[in-house]
């Protein structure tokens, strides 16, 4: 993707926030992050762990292990940064609760927009009132080369009824709207990472930062003694 150069929005004048579980983060969430970052011309852009999720299991490392390997996997890239209320709000982790706390924060004018995957957004109708998370701010759809776009009819007639054609018409308005933006290809996942470390194999630099795979030796975490 060819990333246009201009200066960066400050987060003074836009919010962007990236949720996730992030057990672990891992070099295709960092990449994908700063290429959000990048093309939208705002930093830092936001990663918000959550405590746990409502549609998922447990994450396997606990709440401050999370945090740890996300401060470890983030230093030294200025383009993100991480907000840690919903694990301090502890509980189950709902999206419409964070962004009407950031809202209210921010005021009504700023920019707000909220991260998902393809496949968050694909359950989004099992997501906690989310026929309201407009009402706060924007949701970003972000996909990778190769992924299959839901079909579910309700989904694509609401999506249908409030997107926009390109990512960066979100920070023209504060809320309200849905855009798509495709990403790089970044060929790993947690599930991936987690299964490797558990039959024994490491998972290379590009994979998992090297000094977030030290911290899980250093925790035992994921099947590593």
């Amino acid at each position: 993707m060819a990333i246009p150069d201009r200066k960066p929005i400050s987060a003074a004048a836009v919010k962007v926030l990236w949720g996730g579980t992030f057990d672990p983060i891992h070099q295709g969430h960092v990449s994908s992050a700063i290429e959000v970052s990048q093309y939208l011309g705002v930093k830092p852009l936001q990663l918000l762990p959550n405590s746990q999720p409502a549609h998922r299991h447990r994450p396997v490392a606990n709440a401050e292990q999370r945090v740890e390997m996300l401060s470890l996997a983030i230093a030294g890239h200025d383009e993100l940064a991480m907000d840690t209320r919903e694990i301090q709000r502890q509980g189950l982790s709902y999206s419409i609760l964070t962004l009407a706390e950031v809202r209210q924060e921010i005021g009504p004018m700023m920019p707000l927009i909220w991260c998902m995957g393809l496949d968050a957004f694909a359950g989004l109708q099992q997501w906690h009132r989310w026929q309201e998370l407009l009402d706060h701010g924007h949701l970003l759809v972000l996909t990778r080369p190769e992924t299959i776009w839901p079909q579910d009819p309700e989904l694509l007639t609401w999506y249908t009824a409030h997107k926009v054609d390109d990512a960066k018409h979100l920070l023209a308005s504060p809320l309200g709207q849905v855009a798509h933006l495709k990403l790089g290809q970044y060929p790993v996942s947690a599930t991936q990472i987690r299964k490797q470390l558990r039959l024994g194999y490491q998972p290379s630099a590009t994979e998992l930062a090297p000094a977030v795979a030290k911290y899980i030796a250093s925790q035992s975490l994921y099947g590593i003694n």
